[in-house]
């Protein structure tokens, strides 16, 4: 599971980059799917992603940063949808990839809260002897 979530940390290293290297395109991406004010929207993405690309990649706190990804993912796919319709084909403008990506997300943080239950720190199930 490791492999998986720090796969799923570097996947978010490119999309960091193209919002950086193309912030104009990306604002108009923002605004078209509605988020407003859209450059605003694009720098928390960016901070969102990028947290999310660390935290995944070292492993710190992967079991709450494995459920922002998979919310990032789900605002991504809505994006999707509210620009170009409901696709499935990744290839095609589809959500595809960004559904797989959500689901290993989820995963991740499954494993994570197995491994580690309680909310940071607190309400813990007491160890069974």
């Amino acid at each position: 599971m490791d492999a998986v979530r720090v796969l799923c940390g570097l996947f978010y290293v490119p999309h960091v980059i193209g919002k950086i290297t193309g912030f104009a395109g990306t604002v108009a991406f923002f605004a078209k799917a509605g988020f407003q004010p859209p450059a605003f929207f694009v720098l928390l993405a960016m901070v969102m992603e990028a947290a999310c690309a660390i935290g995944l990649i070292l492993g710190i706190g992967t079991k709450y940063l494995g459920v922002v990804s998979a919310g990032l993912m789900a605002v991504a796919a809505y994006a999707i949808v509210a620009t170009r319709g409901l696709g499935w084909f990744w290839a095609g403008g589809g959500i595809e990839y960004l559904a797989f990506w959500g689901v290993m997300s989820l995963a991740v943080a499954a494993d994570a809260w197995q491994r580690e239950p309680g909310l940071f720190g607190f309400f813990a199930r007491p160890a069974h002897a």
